[in-house]
C-alpha cells in the first residue's frame, strides 16, 4: 500500500535527522579516538616507553600535521632515544604551531648546533632566553656558536653560565676548554678537560681528551720531543702524504645527527709517524676519536731541511656529512 506524502515526508525527515545525528556522534567518536591517542603516546613516553612513543606519535602527525601536542612529545621522544638530528624537525614544526615556548626553542637550539648550523642555533637559544628559558640547552647552544664563529671569550662565559645550571652538563667543558686553548690559556684549558675526565670517565673520546691536555699541559712534548718542529715555509721539502684513510663515523653519532668538521695540528716526525697531536675543533658523540684514529694512520714522507728529514707541523681537518 501506497504511503501517503505527508508520512513519507516525516519518515525521511527522520531518517535524515537519525543519519546527521549519528554521524556526529560517529565525528565526535572519531576526534575522542585522536584525542585517546595523542594521549597515549604521552602516556608511553612518560612511562618510559618512547620508542612505542615514537612510532605511534608519528602516525598521529601524519595524519593530522596540526597536532602540537604530538609533535612536542615526538620531539621528546626522539630526544630520549638519542635521535636528537630527527628531534629538531619535530620541535621546529611544535614552535610553528605554538611559538612562545621556551623549551622548545631550546631543544631545538640544541639540535642545531649537532647539525653544525650554528647561526639558527644561536638565534634560537636566544629567542628561549628571551622566553625565560632556564635550561642549560640554549646557553650551551650560544656557547658553541660564538666558539665556531670566532668568539671565544664570549664562549667562556656562556660555558660557565650553563655549568652553573648544571655542572654535570659535560659538553659545556669541552667548549670552554677549546675557547681557552684559541685565547692561548694552555694550563686552564687542560684544567677544564681534567674536570670533564673526572666528571664523564665513560665519554665516548676519553682517550682523546685525556691526551689533549697531557699536550696542552706540554708533559708529553716536553719530556719526548726535544727535537724542533718546523712549519711549510721553513723547510725545503714539505711532507709528502702518501695514504690519508678517512674516519669512521661513530654510531652515537650518526645517530644523534652529528655533522661538520675536526680539525687536527700535529707533528709529522723525522721518523714517519704523526705525534702529538692536538684537536683545535672538535666534535662529540666519539668523532674526534674517529678523527685522531685516522690521522694517526696516515702514511708519508717526511719534510726535508738541509737536505735532511725533519719534523713538521701540520693541520688536518676531518669533514663528517650525513648527507
Amino acid at each position: 500500500m501506497p504511503i501517503p506524502q505527508k508520512v513519507a515526508s516525516g519518515f525521511f525527515s527522520l531518517l535524515l535527522l537519525s543519519f546527521l545525528i549519528g554521524g556526529s556522534e560517529n565525528i565526535s567518536h572519531a576526534q575522542e579516538q585522536t584525542e585517546q591517542t595523542t594521549e597515549r603516546g604521552i602516556q608511553l613516553y612518560e612511562q618510559g616507553n618512547a620508542p612505542e612513543a615514537i612510532k605511534l606519535l608519528k602516525l598521529i602527525v601524519e595524519k593530522n600535521p596540526d597536532d602540537a601536542d604530538a609533535w612536542y612529545y615526538l620531539g621528546l621522544a626522539l630526544n630520549r632515544e638519542g635521535l636528537i638530528g630527527h628531534a629538531g624537525p619535530a620541535f621546529e614544526r611544535y614552535i610553528q604551531l605554538r611559538p612562545n615556548s621556551p623549551d622548545a626553542c631550546a631543544k631545538l637550539a640544541f639540535a642545531l648546533i649537532l647539525g653544525n648550523q650554528p647561526q639558527r642555533a644561536e638565534m634560537m637559544a636566544q629567542r628561549a632566553l628571551e622566553l625565560g628559558d632556564q635550561s642549560p640547552e640554549a646557553h650551551y647552544a650560544i656557547a658553541e656558536a660564538e666558539l665556531r664563529t670566532g668568539a671565544p671569550a664570549k664562549a667562556i662565559e656562556e660555558a660557565e653560565t650553563v655549568l652553573r645550571i648544571n655542572p654535570k652538563f659535560a659538553l659545556a667543558l669541552i667548549t670552554k676548554s677549546f675557547a681557552q686553548y684559541s685565547l692561548q690559556q694552555l694550563p686552564e684549558a687542560a684544567a677544564s678537560l681534567e674536570k670533564l675526565l673526572a666528571l664523564s670517565p665513560d665519554d665516548l673520546d676519553v682517550e682523546t681528551w685525556r691526551g689533549q691536555s697531557e699536550e696542552l699541559s706540554n708533559r708529553t712534548y716536553q719530556s719526548s720531543n726535544p727535537a724542533p718542529a718546523f712549519n711549510g715555509k721553513e723547510v725545503s721539502q714539505k711532507v709528502r702524504v702518501t695514504s690519508k684513510p678517512e674516519p669512521q663515523y661513530s654510531e652515537q653519532a650518526r645517530k644523534a645527527g652529528v655533522t661538520g668538521t675536526v680539525v687536527i695540528r700535529a707533528i709529522f716526525s723525522s721518523d714517519g709517524e704523526v705525534k702529538h697531536i692536538l684537536v683545535t675543533r672538535a666534535l662529540g658523540y666519539g668523532l674526534t676519536t674517529q678523527a685522531v684514529k685516522a690521522a694517526r694512520q696516515i702514511k708519508f714522507q717526511p719534510a726535508i731541511k738541509d737536505g735532511k728529514p725533519v719534523s713538521m707541523y701540520m693541520n688536518l681537518e676531518y669533514n663528517f656529512s650525513l648527507y
